[in-house]
Formats: structure tokens, sequence, C-alpha cells
């Protein structure tokens, strides 16, 4: 018995971080599996854990519970967050990022009641105002009149790219900028069509972002489909040539696997002109 206990007390001493070191990786597996609750809970016990091995995770378990907060649209929780891990751990990593991340949220928060008011009576006075003040605005309302909505999200999905290249986000960056960039026709007799719908002009736009996007995710699963979607752009227009030349890509592109895309594109080379 006292053979045995010594040999468990020298494991803990040769590998002090045994129990502890994955935590962190389990809350990641927790979230990339779907599993948000049990990964916030997690996070919070790694925050919270008094032993020192896990004092490197901490920062990082508040940034991941920031971004999480911020996938769930709790802007004002993901706010909070990162004030905490600015506040708490100003020299590590993720701080920094924080720090970048701030000015951002507060400008989508828009008004301060997002923040904790500590003096009890300035709470009651402003409760007071809210009954005389109900129905007004929570957030602000922009008048986007004469601004190109095009433009405007493409500087956001811009920016996602180039500061998280390489990541699921930067991915998805690139299929909501072609999205965007196809366009949209707005509701209503009078509505507005935007993108590729209104001008063909932005055809090369979308395809340089095509290729930019394949050659970063060349496995990403949308790939065909948005090849299909260029070719579709190009026969609305009429412009057979091109429509062949993004068809066929698709069927060469399928690599024997016969899947939906390259049997709507053969479909659609056995009658291009109308």
């Amino acid at each position: 018995m006292q053979l045995k206990l010594t040999a468990i007390l020298l494991t803990c001493l040769v590998f002090p971080s045994a129990g502890y070191s994955q935590s962190y990786s389990k809350a990641e597996m927790y979230f990339d599996n779907g599993l948000t609750i049990e990964a916030q809970k997690e996070l919070i016990d790694i925050f919270f854990s008094t032993n020192p091995i896990l004092l490197k995770d901490k920062p990082k378990s508040l940034n991941m519970l920031a971004s999480i907060a911020l996938d769930k649209n709790n802007v004002s929780l993901a706010f909070k967050t990162w004030t905490r891990l600015l506040r708490e751990f100003p020299g590590s990593p993720e701080a920094k990022e924080a720090k970048e991340r701030i000015p951002l949220l507060k400008s989508i928060l828009g008004k301060a009641s997002d923040e904790t008011i500590d003096n009890a009576i300035a709470r009651t006075y402003l409760r007071s105002a809210d009954f005389w003040s109900k129905e007004r605005d929570q957030i602000f309302r922009i008048d986007s009149s004469w601004i190109s909505h095009i433009d405007a999200a493409n500087y956001w999905y811009d920016r996602t790219i180039a500061e998280f290249p390489n990541t699921p986000a930067a991915r998805q960056a690139y299929e909501e900028k072609m999205r965007t960039i196809l366009g949209w026709k707005e509701p209503g007799q009078y509505g507005e069509k935007v993108g590729v719908m209104e001008d063909i002009g932005y055809l090369p736009k979308l395809i340089s972002t095509f290729r930019a996007y394949e050659s970063a995710f060349p496995d990403a699963s949308a790939m065909q489909g948005f090849r299909y979607l260029i070719a579709q752009a190009y026969w609305r227009n009429k412009k057979w040539g091109e429509t062949r030349d993004w068809l066929n890509e698709i069927i060469q592109k399928d690599g024997g696997s016969n899947s939906f895309y390259k049997d709507l594109a053969q479909r659609r080379l056995e009658k291009i002109e109308y």
C-alpha cells in the first residue's frame, strides 16, 4: 500500500499537469461539437480554479467565453467578459485582442444601459424615467440611403479575412461576401436590385473573390455551388461562352463523384441559349 501511494505521489510530481492540462482542450471540443453549455461550464471552472497549472489558460478561457457570448448575440456579455479579461490579464495576448474588439462592441451596444449601474438611487431615477419613455428606440436606427451596401458589407468581410486568415471565420466571410456581390432584389413592386442582379459589372469582383476563396479553402463544401451561381449569373445575362466555361469547370472539378452540381451543370449545358 505504501509503495502504491509513493508511486501515485511520484506521478503527480513528474506530471503535475495530469488531469488539468486538457481542460481548455476539452472546452474547445465541447464547443466544436455543439455542446456550448458544457464548454461554458468548463471555461468558468478553469477561470475560478485555484490550481496554478491552469493560470495560463485563464485569459484564453475568458476570451473563449466572450466569443461564445458574441456567437449567441449577447453583445453586452461579450463586452463585459472582454473588459474583465483586459482588467485581470492586461499583459496576455488575449488582452491585446480584447482591447481591439471593445471599441467595436461599444459602437454596437450604443447605449449605457448595458453597463452595470451600481448606485441604487441612480437606478431608481433611471427606472422612473423609463416608465415615461418606454416607447423610445433601444438601438441606433441608421438611414443607409445612398450608401453602397455592397461596399460597406465587403469592408467588414475583407477585414475578417485579413485578421483571421485560414479560419472558419475567414471561410464564412468569403462565402457571405460572394453572396452579397451576387446581390438581391429588395421586396415590393419598386424594390431596387443590388449587386450582380443590378449590374453585371460586379462579376469581375465576384470572380476574383471566388478565386481567392478557392485558393484559401480548396476543400470547402460550397465550392461547386458558387461555381454554378457564377455560371448562372452569366447565363441570365446571355453570356453563353462564359456560362459554358464555368459549367465545364464544375464537371472537371467533380472528380468522378457524380455530384448534384455535376448533374445540374450537364443538364444546363444541354440548353444554354434561349
